[in-house]
């Protein structure tokens, strides 16, 4: 099944000034999340975090005129995908067969039985 990738920039840091410049974006948090197709809708996310090089000032948008494709065009240049489209891979294939499933006592009986909680 195909997965679907979206970007979410979930931070900013900055420098109030730097090289005659104000309010320079120096990082940048982000969230990439992949679904997969289909009914179940499985997802992977990967968090991650990455520096801007130093302003351009021939190129340079202000704070307030930034818009957040910008931002995501600075994260992609900074972090491959295919890396981050891997570990999303590998996080719902794991969700399709679980591999670290807790083994209860109904499985095996020398474990502790779980107690029942009291009905207040």
């Amino acid at each position: 099944m195909a997965i679907t990738y979206t970007w979410k920039i979930t931070a900013l840091k900055k420098a109030p000034t730097m090289d005659g410049l104000s309010d320079v974006i120096t990082g940048v948090n982000f969230e990439y999340k992949g679904v997969q197709d289909g009914d179940d809708a499985l997802e992977g996310v990967f968090n991650g975090a990455c520096p801007v090089g130093p302003p351009d000032s021939e190129n340079f948008v202000a704070l307030a005129d930034l818009k957040e494709s910008d931002v995501i065009a600075w994260a992609q240049a900074n972090h491959p995908v295919e890396h981050m489209q891997e570990v999303i891979a590998k996080a719902i294939a794991d969700q399709e067969v679980p591999k670290n499933e807790e083994v209860t006592s109904t499985e095996v009986s020398w474990l502790p039985v779980d107690p029942t909680p009291d009905p207040e």
